[in-house]
């Protein structure tokens, strides 16, 4: 896999998967501050981390299935490249070109919701 640069949910952070972090997880932690009262949804965090050995907190959503959608985003992103099918040379004075694929900078900036 080449690099993605993902930009952390706050705009503080740009982070390149593929180079120094290997790993992009969720995480449902329970939130100190809101334990006392409330419901228990409401003393979940939600939160996609990235790592490099360590976790690092790139965003927080209000759900587990928001969490997985972004994943999958990221993931997609991660599958892009730029591609030209190539030409078989028929145009006079134009020679055949091979098919070609390239890696493109690639940047996800983390919804903010």
């Amino acid at each position: 896999m080449s690099e993605v640069y993902i930009r952390s949910q706050n705009k503080e952070k740009l982070y390149r998967l593929g180079g120094n972090y290997a790993c992009i997880e969720y995480g449902e932690h329970e939130d100190i501050k809101r334990k006392i009262g409330g419901s228990e949804a409401d003393k979940k965090r939600h939160t996609i981390c990235i790592s490099d050995g360590c976790l690092e907190e790139i965003g927080e959503y209000e759900s587990k299935e928001r969490c997985i959608e972004i994943i999958d985003e990221i993931q997609g992103v991660c599958g892009q490249y730029l591609y030209a099918a190539g030409s078989k040379g028929f145009i006079r004075g134009i020679e055949a070109m091979p098919p070609m694929a390239a890696v493109v900078p690639r940047v996800y900036q983390m919804p903010e919701k």
